[in-house]
């Protein structure tokens, strides 16, 4: 009697309509969603490279190096200008008492005595000759000067390409985390709606269960997103010099989210960066200043010639010391002065072999340099094709995965697809976002190492 009860209640549960369940909303794919609309004062990419320009403390350094340099060619090119020197001095005497010698055997008793003497002296000096020292110093200073201009250029290249590294790594984490946003939304609606299926008899406490694992886990990747947006936007103030508690946001470019550029031969492009780079400039330079210190350090075997003219007055009265005319307790001279250094040790050949040295170093660090610049532009180059293929199948799998996820839960709905196959499907709609993503940052961020490479 039992058994025939429980089947008759089981056929009555089976004729009686289940409840209506309404389906998750459906969530578009976010890969081709337009960017974040950005708040009012936001930082754009522009003006954080101006910020940078003027705050980054590496871009300042280099700045204040170059204007060092300046003045050491001024100071070099004081060697060939002529030196005014003067002296003065006022000094008070006393003499004592004692006896004095007249002459010629005669002596007198000399009281003690208080006076004032008052002497100046005015001496001009010009530097004639001295082996070629001068002019190859002063050469070597200008091109110095010129050198560290170019590092100027080279480090705003720098500067420029690290904010804009900094900023698309900041937009790549924002992006990433609308997507796991977006994906923690679809898991609660699924788990909300496969709760709504187990009420009405249509899913079991096991799908409930996996439903709410997955939003949790959801859930907990898109906070774990949170803190690194964070560490990103902290990176950020860095570079462009700013306290990184200060309140920061960014308004994305308008062509993040365009496919890469097409990238430039390689060839064209390793030739541009040879011809254009401010690091090969400088470095070309550095080792034409190393050439003429060289030149300089074998001044020292030649003998220096210089003119010299000086004029002097000594008197213990102050109004003879300021009466004219001038050559009244004076004294003056005139001449040429010649200084050789016959020998000293063999200090100057070994000056001059140290500055030969610094010049052959200077020669392999810009043939060094010449080869890391080809390096960097076909290794930016390779990667923008790479990133431009990439943002391209990236696309398609967004639109592919949205389509899949559509149709598992429209199987789900129907009755004949399961929890299983609806996860699955979320799970490769979030993984073809991120790629997505993941690409576009890629090529701009490419874009921006071949700009940087080839000198801007």
């Amino acid at each position: 009697m039992i058994a025939l009860l429980a089947v008759l209640l089981g056929a009555a549960a089976q004729q009686q309509p289940a409840p209506p369940v309404n389906p998750p909303p459906n969530v578009q794919p976010t890969g081709n969603a337009p960017a974040p609309r950005a708040q009012e004062g936001a930082l754009t990419l522009e003006r954080a490279i101006a910020l940078a320009m003027q705050r980054n403390p590496d871009q300042i350094r280099v700045e204040l190096t170059s204007e060092s340099a300046a003045q050491d060619e001024i100071i070099a090119r004081a060697a060939i200008l002529p030196r005014l020197d003067f002296n003065g001095s006022l000094v008070r005497f006393r003499q004592g008492a004692g006896t004095v010698l007249l002459g010629g055997g005669v002596t007198a008793e000399q009281p003690t005595q208080a006076f004032w003497n008052y002497s100046g002296n005015v001496t001009v000096r010009q530097l004639l000759f001295d082996g070629g020292r001068w002019w190859n110093n002063l050469s070597a200073a200008g091109a110095q000067y010129a050198a560290t201009l170019a590092t100027v250029d080279e480090q705003r290249l720098q500067t420029a390409f690290n904010v804009e590294q900094k900023f698309y790594e900041l937009v790549r984490n924002q992006r990433q985390l609308k997507v796991l946003g977006d994906a923690a939304t679809r898991s609660r609606d699924q788990a909300d709606f496969t709760q709504r299926l187990f009420e009405g008899g249509r899913a079991t406490q096991a799908d409930v269960y996996a439903a709410r694992a997955n939003r949790d886990n959801d859930e907990i990747n898109r906070l774990g997103q949170e803190s690194r947006v964070e560490l990103a936007r902290q990176d950020l103030a860095i570079a462009i010099g700013i306290d990184p508690a200060q309140s920061l946001a960014i308004a994305e470019p308008a062509q993040m989210q365009q496919e890469p550029a097409a990238p430039p031969a390689a060839s064209a492009a390793v030739e541009q960066a040879l011809s254009a780079r401010p690091s090969l400039k400088a470095f070309a330079l550095t080792a034409e200043a190393q050439r003429k210190n060289a030149q300089a350090a074998r001044g020292d075997y030649w003998p220096q010639i210089s003119f010299s003219a000086s004029y002097g007055r000594n008197t213990q009265d102050f109004n003879k010391f300021t009466e004219t005319p001038i050559n009244r307790d004076s004294s003056m001279s005139a001449g040429l002065n010649l200084t050789w250094n016959a020998f000293n040790g063999f200090a100057t050949t070994a000056t001059a072999q140290k500055a030969d040295i610094a010049a052959t170093q200077a020669g392999v660090d810009l043939a060094t340099g010449r080869r890391a610049v080809a390096s960097d532009v076909e290794r930016a180059v390779a990667q923008l094709a790479a990133a431009r293929q990439q943002a391209r199948i990236a696309a398609q799998s967004v639109q592919t995965a949205g389509e899949n996820l559509r149709l598992a839960r429209t199987r789900q709905q129907v009755g004949v697809g399961t929890q299983l196959e609806v996860r699955d499907a979320e799970l490769k709609l979030t993984q073809s976002e991120l790629a997505r993503a993941n690409a576009l940052v890629d090529g701009h961020e490419a874009e921006s190492a071949l700009r940087r490479a080839v000198g801007g």
